[in-house]
């Protein structure tokens, strides 16, 4: 069969579609079900875990003997400090490859 042929047709005369995929994918676009974190409340007490438990770590730090080697280990608060650096500079390389890999909108339509 070349590429050029047809598309092959259903007994009826219609063309076949591709099936729905995905959980929701009965749903039209639009009329989606909202999730369990679209509810505010739900959003904001998953926040307060996530606070008091980042709270509850910090205090523990101030509890726990680290046997390290290294030692910048011992000041206070520095795995959270190294994350957050960390985080920070991925962030800001993410920015510079963005302007080095991004391509215009059209890019894969354009013809």
């Amino acid at each position: 069969m070349s590429h050029d042929a047809p598309h092959p047709r259903l007994l009826g005369g219609g063309e076949p579609s591709a099936p729905d995929l995905g959980p929701r994918a009965h749903m039209s676009e639009g009329n989606e079900a909202p999730g369990m974190w679209d509810k505010k409340a739900n959003a904001d007490r998953l926040f307060r875990v996530l606070y008091a438990v980042s709270a509850l770590l910090v205090l523990v730090d101030f509890f726990v003997h680290r046997h390290s080697e290294h030692p910048w280990e011992h000041v206070m608060a520095f795995y959270p400090l190294y994350g957050f650096v960390g985080i920070v500079i991925l962030v800001l390389a993410a920015k510079v490859l963005r302007r080095l890999v991004m391509r215009p909108e059209d890019y894969y339509g354009a013809e």
